[in-house]
């Protein structure tokens, strides 16, 4: 029998009285590696926040790794889970230098402690060197570029060699040649075993083969869930995004993506009923 790494059921957080997640059953197994694909706004952060241990749920049950979040196991629990969220990050990050950001993975917290040791200095300045951070590693993150916070959020996420690693849009702000190193790595740590890769993206060129399996959100629901073959077609994106969505498979598994997204704006800015009218 596989182990399951995760277990949605029922899971449900809202803001106010507006469901952000609303009844997520969901289960994923050692061996799987999940794409998370749905539009702005559907949930995604939010799912993530809350597998990360770094958001509480209103109602419902969450298992990670047989556990679940409490006050006894959850700096436990988050050291196993590395996470790269820049839209979380960036809102608690801002003095502090690269180093220690990568180092607070260790604790499961925004902080470093005296459990610091020599070899966990040298690991994390290993990985920041590997992601280019290197000259950089002692700069405070606000200073950063967007590509530079992601690079030390992926080393951070590394930190613990995590048995789930979470994904929340990795390649946004990375130029070409970081985005295929950050795709290269996450493909060689999928294809090695070891750790789960729950993996959130807008873009189709980052959708890879590994992604056995894909989740897609919307309005806080699940909208489908399965194999990837079977749940990311044109009839399942066209219904998610309202609009039609072409989906085309290369022979190397690889997927291409192409939306008819006509715009009005010249006509608006432009065109005669604007001149005519005075619009």
């Amino acid at each position: 029998m596989m182990q399951t790494v995760l277990r949605a059921k029922e899971l449900c957080c809202k803001s106010g009285k507006r469901y952000l997640l609303n009844h997520i059953n969901w289960e994923v197994t050692a061996g799987e590696h999940w794409l998370i694909f749905g539009m702005n706004g559907s949930g995604k952060t939010t799912l993530l926040s809350t597998i990360a241990g770094f958001k509480s749920a209103t109602s419902g049950q969450l298992e990670v790794l047989g556990q679940h979040y409490d006050s006894a196991h959850i700096y436990e629990l988050r050291r196993k889970v590395g996470w790269v969220s820049s839209s979380f990050f960036d809102r608690y990050y801002k003095q502090e230098d690269g180093l220690q950001i990568v180092l607070s993975g260790l604790t499961g917290t925004f902080n470093v402690d005296s459990t610091i040791q020599d070899c966990d200095v040298r690991y994390a300045k290993a990985l920041l060197r590997e992601l280019r951070m290197g000259e950089k590693m002692y700069q405070p993150f606000g200073l950063m570029s967007k590509g530079e916070r992601q690079n030390v959020l992926i080393a951070r996420a590394l930190m613990t060699r995590p048995e789930i690693l979470v994904l929340d849009e990795p390649g946004t702000g990375l130029d070409v040649y970081a985005r295929t190193h950050m795709m290269n790595t996450v493909r060689t740590l999928a294809e090695k075993g070891g750790v789960t890769i729950l993996y959130v993206t807008h873009y189709p060129e980052e959708i890879q083969p590994f992604m056995n399996k894909t989740l897609l959100l919307k309005n806080g629901r699940v909208f489908a869930q399965g194999d990837t073959a079977t749940v990311l077609t044109s009839q399942n994106l066209s219904a998610l995004m309202n609009e039609s969505i072409i989906v085309r498979r290369a022979e190397d598994g690889t997927i291409g993506m192409t939306a008819q997204a006509p715009s009005q704006l010249w006509q608006l800015c432009y065109g005669k009923q604007v001149k005519e009218h005075g619009l």
